[in-house]
């Protein structure tokens, strides 16, 4: 963490500025410290991450981090907050399935940012500052400052310590664990939020996208991407309803069973099918993103999105008329809704005060 993000950052309860208090910092970088609320709270800085949890999250993280907090043992005393128990049981889970993934799977190189962000102007993110949601590894926020863009990314689970990582040394790139439905920062702070493929596996998508509303300045933009209602993902739902009993580790085994059977048989088929002279312009032109995209990246990517599926543990579909009440719900202006092949929505608004 570097002390620019406390421009940013705010009690997610009471959205009162927050005290910084420093254990150790090396260079620029806060490794260790605390930042507190006046209304009691105190949030751990572990690892250059600041930990933006309360109630049972932030208890979670003594087990995570026992190290941190056997060298600091004032940060175990503090004001919790408790939340419903079938809420909680949610946030867990995805912390345990999605830490999982990217923390096990750091290594997924799937380009599709580019075509997440091709609706929008050239040079649109450049000299803005935006908000992630769901980072996972950072691969994203680190695409985008690329872009001339400053980021602030967010993830519920322990995935933020491998977006740290991925993007040590970038300073257009903070990273911060946070619950999207806590968010720690000032209203009104970002010129573009954005959240790709993640928001579907709320246990309250529609509720999760109204909540990052307020924290666009005005002119703000949000766009995301969330997943389409297909026949086949709805049949996928028979494979989940096994993959959800098992552990993580023996998810990761079915993915790769199922990855098997899928890029042996049908990517290759299209591969094969696409090096034909005229048949494989018709073949590239009409078949689904994703076969094109591991027979691109190769059958690692396949793998990795094959446990993403089994693995996560909600997961939302919406038809048309669904995301376009979404898009009513918010109250954003100059609102647009495309579909990116059979796979997603890509939905746009901007706020206007």
């Amino acid at each position: 963490m570097r002390k620019r993000l406390l421009e940013w950052l705010a009690c997610p309860l009471c959205r009162k500025k927050l005290k910084l208090e420093i254990f150790l910092q090396e260079e620029k970088e806060i490794v260790e410290g605390t930042l507190q609320c006046l209304c009691g709270q105190q949030f751990p800085i572990i690892s250059g991450v600041p930990r933006m949890l309360h109630g049972t999250l932030k208890k979670n993280l003594v087990q995570v981090y026992p190290n941190f907090f056997l060298r600091y043992r004032d940060q175990l005393d503090e004001t919790f907050v408790s939340e419903e128990d079938v809420m909680i049981r949610h946030k867990q889970k995805t912390i345990d399935r999605f830490g999982y993934e990217w923390t096990h799977f750091n290594d997924y190189d799937c380009d599709n940012f580019n075509a997440f962000i091709k609706p929008l102007p050239k040079n649109f993110l450049k000299g803005k500052l935006g908000l992630d949601i769901g980072c996972g590894a950072g691969r994203h926020a680190g695409q985008a400052s690329k872009q001339g863009a400053e980021v602030v990314c967010v993830d519920l689970s322990e995935a933020v310590d491998m977006a740290y990582k991925n993007n040590i040394g970038n300073e257009l790139v903070h990273v911060v664990q946070s619950d999207v439905y806590n968010l720690p920062f000032n209203t009104g702070n970002f010129q573009f939020i954005y959240s790709l493929g993640v928001l579907h596996h709320l246990p309250e998508p529609e509720r999760g996208y109204q909540a990052l509303i307020p924290f666009l300045r005005e002119e703000g933009a949000l766009f995301i991407w969330l997943y389409a209602y297909a026949p086949r993902k709805v049949a996928l739902e028979i494979l989940r309803s096994v993959s959800q009993k098992l552990s993580n580790n023996n998810i990761r085994r079915m993915a790769y069973m199922c990855n098997l059977i899928d890029y042996g048989i049908f990517v290759n088929m299209y591969h094969f099918m696409c090096s034909l002279p005229f048949l494989g312009r018709l073949v590239n032109r009409d078949t689904f993103i994703r076969f094109k995209e591991y027979k691109e990246y190769g059958f690692r990517v396949g793998y990795i999105d094959w446990f993403d599926r089994l693995s996560a543990p909600i997961t939302n579909f919406y038809k048309k008329n669904e995301v376009r009440k979404w898009l009513t719900h918010s109250g954003l202006s100059d609102t647009k809704l495309l579909p990116v092949g059979d796979s997603w929505w890509w939905l746009y608004g901007e706020r206007k005060i």
